[in-house]
């Protein structure tokens, strides 16, 4: 059943296309815009938000959205007609950034679980100190650490 709803899809657009070229490339201007403005959205919402994933959704989709009814809104004041089209293309271009933030960013979040801290190893034969019979002060054995391999 997908497959032929896929092709009665294409088909439709297909045609309307075709008979309307001048439309096709303000769609395409519209789902470029989308794009833009959902990707910037997304990854804002990425940013504030922790990284959480529905939330760069909302924030590609709905800035994509915000945008489309803000021109539209702005078409009507200057005289022109409200066009539905041109608000889901450019919630569509929405769509679009928000799959692709979410391929990006998911390959990130598996590689920060395990940072390095900066700190220098511990080296304990270098030290004349019993490890086991020691203070137990992980902080005194970094400072002697690097006390004895510095030289100072």
């Amino acid at each position: 059943m997908l497959p032929r709803i896929t092709l009665l899809l294409f088909v439709f657009l297909t045609f309307h296309s075709n008979s309307h070229a001048q439309q096709v490339e303000n769609a395409a201007k519209h789902l470029g815009a989308g794009v833009a403005i959902g990707a910037v959205g997304g990854y804002a919402a990425h940013k504030i938000f922790n990284g959480q994933r529905g939330w760069t959704w909302a924030g590609a989709v709905g800035s994509s959205l915000a945008a489309g009814l803000a021109k539209e809104t702005y078409d009507i004041n200057r005289g022109a007609q409200w066009e539905t089209e041109d608000v889901l293309f450019t919630t569509l271009g929405g769509v679009i950034s928000g799959l692709a933030l979410d391929l990006l960013l998911k390959n990130r979040r598996r590689g920060r679980s395990r940072k390095n801290c900066g700190c220098p190893p511990i080296v304990f034969e270098s030290l004349d100190v019993d490890p086991v019979n020691a203070s137990g002060s992980i902080t005194a054995a970094i400072q002697a650490n690097d006390i004895l391999s510095n030289g100072l």
